[in-house]
Parts: structure tokens; sequence; C-alpha cells
């Protein structure tokens, strides 16, 4: 191949293949084109193949499965156990068993609800999509029928023990340990549980999971194995087939049943995060394998998308200075946080997880503050906002350390280790940090005031988040714009079928988890792990015809 000019050339005399967006189309993933192949390999005679019909497949399974994350394994648990027989290869592109996207980094909870509050649980979903109506009804309840099946869907897979997870509820205000509805004030909040995996060898359930299909000999699990195109029928447009890439080789494989697209989200895309999430500059805590890659090849086979602005973001959190790194959870009630121009600009007690649970009773939805999974109260409403590139968290000495002491974050020294500076006073720190330095001194007074007032007519931080920032020397510690994982892609029915830009199924063609996940607005936690089991499942079910 001599130019990507060629390479295009090819790709519309062979209209069959829909391969990856051309910034993806490099090396081992143009092979499935145009018969690029790895030094000193023979290239695939299927390269050159100019119909269907030419093509000689090199290998056939009854059910392609995309993405070796916890929707990926899901999917192959269900084949393995549902399937009668039924074959299936799951193909991971990241060298990981458990997964390179966010399944094996995440908390590992798993939503479910019981016989009692399934249809409050329902109810919730529709509360949590609220006026954003882009999710349809239909597939809202195939999810709620789905997270109401997880526990039981979980307990009944080979080989599981009592006492692999831990079951949590709330159900009733007041009630619960460490599961919460993620929004308690909307009226059908307390109808969830969630379940914890907590065995000495199970503590997270894709690994659970993840052993279930480790040794059945109907699942091959494959990993460096990307996926470079799907094979469509010109005529019927199903799904036949695809093309991936292994130990050097170009791999077509045909899918007899259908192909499930479990990959996973886009974060750690720069153009896509800039392009729907206003997001360039936002460092991600995991998913470093969720680049995109499918969503550009089911674009190319017409496949709506939805949900592309949907994500579990933003929030800001100290960081290092260079590099893309980020630590997950830094507390920040023990000061402020300022951009560059030296001022507050948001409700800055933003670490993932806190609400002000003290008032959540007495106060409505939207006036309640905190951090919602990145989301945050603005205006009443609960949208991620876009933050600036670099923020700074401001503290005196005592601040940061209790900040210390309270943080699941290692510990850290700003001004020695690339995590920011630290000054004997405020304007030196803002000479240091390059912040706006009469601004700063300005909020810093102002801040001390509300402190001394206990309220924050700005943004309205509790007041028991309101910390001074008094005692020398003083801290800037530099915070990146963070995010969890994006929710959008293909546009999937309740039946986990992939549609076409005219609302039509792609015959033969799946998804689950995040790959255009059901989230569209406000999220819950353990959702994304729920889903992942409850679509894996359904998308199964629907392609072997066991639905």
């Amino acid at each position: 191949m001599d130019s990507m000019a060629d390479l295009n050339l090819t790709q519309s005399r062979r209209s069959f293949i829909k391969a990856a967006g051309a910034t993806l189309l490099a090396g081992t993933a143009a092979a499935a084109l145009g018969g690029c192949t790895a030094k000193g390999k023979e290239p695939n005679k299927n390269n050159f193949a100019q119909s269907i019909g030419e093509i000689d497949w090199d290998e056939e399974t009854d059910v392609l499965i995309v993405g070796g994350g916890l929707a990926g394994q899901a999917a192959a648990a269900t084949v393995a156990t549902e399937g009668n027989g039924a074959k299936a290869l799951l193909l991971e592109k990241g060298t990981l068993v458990l997964g390179d996207g966010d399944s094996p980094f995440s908390a590992g909870r798993v939503l479910w609800t019981d016989d009692e509050h399934a249809e409050g649980f329902r109810q919730y979903l529709y509360e949590l999509r609220g006026e954003m109506d882009n999710t349809p009804d239909a597939v809202l309840d195939a999810f709620a029928e789905g997270i109401h099946e997880n526990r039981t869907w979980l307990e009944s897979l080979p080989g599981f023990k009592e006492g692999y997870f831990k079951a949590t509820e709330h159900f009733h205000p007041g009630t619960g340990d460490t599961c919460y509805p993620e929004y308690a004030e909307l009226p059908h909040g307390y109808n969830l549980g969630v379940l914890f995996f907590n065995d000495e060898k199970y503590d997270h359930v894709i690994k659970f999971v993840n052993s279930v299909i480790a040794d059945d000999p109907n699942i091959t699990h494959k990993l460096n194995a990307p996926l470079t195109a799907l094979i469509q029928d010109p005529e019927s447009k199903a799904i036949l087939g695809g093309v991936y890439t292994y130990e050097g080789q170009t791999v077509y494989v045909k899918a007899n049943k259908g192909v499930i697209m479990c990959c996973g989200g886009f974060e750690n895309n720069k153009q896509m995060r800039a392009d729907y999430l206003s997001a360039a500059t936002a460092r991600c805590i995991a998913g470093r394998m969720n680049t995109g890659d499918g969503h550009y090849i089911c674009a190319r086979i017409g496949a709506d998308m939805w949900h592309m602005n949907s994500c579990a973001g933003m929030w800001t959190s100290v960081s290092p200075i260079e590099g893309e790194d980020v630590t997950m959870r830094t507390p920040k009630q023990f000061g402020i946080t300022v951009a560059e121009n030296g001022r507050r600009f948001f409700m800055d007690w933003d670490s993932d997880h806190e609400h002000d649970w003290e008032v959540i009773d007495q106060n409505p939805l939207n006036i309640n503050v905190g951090s919602r999974h990145g989301h945050m109260q603005f205006g009443g409403e609960w949208p991620h906002l876009p933050m600036p590139k670099t923020t700074w968290y401001i503290l005196d000495d005592e601040g940061y350390k209790k900040m210390m002491a309270y943080s699941t974050a290692p510990n850290f020294e700003p001004s020695s280790e690339g995590y920011g500076f630290t000054a004997d006073t405020i304007e030196e720190l803002a000479d240091k940090a390059g912040i706006n330095k009469a601004e700063l001194v300005k909020t810093v007074e102002q801040w001390n005031k509300y402190c001394e007032d206990g309220y924050d007519p700005a943004f309205y931080r509790p007041a028991k988040t309101l910390t001074p920032i008094k005692g020398a020397p003083f801290h800037a510690c530099h915070c990146s714009s963070t995010m969890l994982n994006t929710d959008g892609g293909p546009r999937r029915n309740e039946h986990a079928q992939i549609l076409d830009l005219n609302g039509d199924v792609i015959p033969n063609l799946y998804s689950a988890g995040e790959f255009g996940s059901v989230w569209c607005d406000m999220y819950n936690g353990g959702g994304n792990l729920g889903e992942c089991c409850a679509f894996g499942r359904i998308a199964v079910r629907n392609v072997l015809g066991i639905a």
C-alpha cells in the first residue's frame, strides 16, 4: 500500500468491508483492506477478494463478541451457559485477560433490584432520563428487567458459592450500607441494590464471570486481537463476520449467528472528546483502550449514534502538572478550586460521589449540591460541565494535612513531586502557579469571610465543607479536568440490536455495555456494570434465538 489514497480506492472497490475511520487505518488495521501484512508474513488471500462470494473464511463461529470487558465476558458466559453448544469467539484488542477498558478498573458495583421493587426501579429509570427523552421506554423496560435478573443470574453461574458477593440494598430511606440511590430525591429513588464481590479470589465481578468462560470448550478468548472491520452483505445489509489482526496476521472470521459489539467508550480519543464533549484536554481515569475504534467501524455501516454527549465527568482531580495521569479521589472540602484568573467558578466541592446527604431529604433535586459521577448541580439541573484545562486546589497547611489523612490517593508534596507549588504567602503562591495574583488574594479573603459566616452565597457549598485558608505555608495543587467513561455509541433497541440512520435494524449486529449505553442523562452508580451484565445476556439470547 503506497498511500492513504490507495487505501480509499481499495475500500471503494470493496464496499462490503466496513473498516475503522482513516485516523485508525494504519499498520495491521490497513491489512483488512488491501493486502498489507506484517513484515515477513504472507498476506491473507482474502485481502484481495472483490466480492462476498470470493471470501474463503479463515475461521467461523456462531457468535463473534468484540471487546473483552464485562459486557463481552457476560455475553460469552451466556453463550457458555445457555447456548446449547453454540460457540463464541471473544476478541480483546489489549493484553489483559479482564479487558483493557473500564471494567477491571471500576469499583465493581453491579446494580440490581428485587421482585418487590422491580416496578419502582423501572420508574426510577424513567425519572433519571427525565426530559432528555431519547432512550425509548421499551429499551429502559428491557434494561430494568435485566437489572432485576442480575443477582439471580450471577448466583446461577457455574462455580458460584455463597458469600462471593455482598448484596447491599437501599429500598427505604435511612437504610442500607455502602449502597445508595444516586438521586435519592427522585420519587422512586429507593428501589435498588448493589452487588459487591468481596471474596478473596473474586474481589470483582469480572473476575468471577471470567472464571465461567476460562476453560469452557465453546468459548475462544483471544488477546491482542483488535477488530479492524465488519463484513456486510451489500444487498441484505446483514453483518456476515469481521476482520481482525492476530499474531501479525489478518484473520477473516465468519459469524454464523451474529456479532456483538462490546467496545466500550471513546474517552481516550482526543478528537472524539473534542467533537462530542468539548473536553479535548480532559484526563481519563481508565479505559486506555477505549479509543472509539468500534464507533468508526459501526459508522461505516450506517449505524445511528446516540448519547454521544453523555459521560461520567467532569470533575477536577489533583494530578501531576506534566503527563496524563490522574488521582481518582481527592477530598475537596479542605480548600477551594480556582482557575488561572484566580476566581472560583463552580461549586468546587466536587470530589466524585460527594453529596450533601444531610440535607438531601429536606431539599429538592435542584437545590442539593455535590458531584454525582462528575455531574454537578448547575442552574438546578445536573449536567456534566466542561472544565478548564488547568485549575488549582488552594489550601493552607492545616487543610493540606487533613486532605492527606483523608485521601485514598498516595501522599505527595506539591512543590517537590510536580503536583503544584508551596509558598509562605498567597501572593508568592500565585506567582509560582501563574495565577492572577490580585484576584486570588481577593478570592481567599472572600472565602475566609464565608467560612466565618458559615455560608457560601457564591456557590452554596455545605457549611461542613467551608474550611478557611489562613495558616502558612500555602499550597496550590494542580488539578486537571477528569472523566471516567463515555456512554455514546450506536443506537440500540430493546433486543440489543444496532439500528441504522433510518431506525431499521442492521441484521446480525448487536451491542452491550457502554458501547451505545442506555444512560442519556443522570446516572446511578453500579449502572454501567449492571448494564454490561443485562445487555450482554439480552444480546446473546436474541442472537441465538433463545430470548
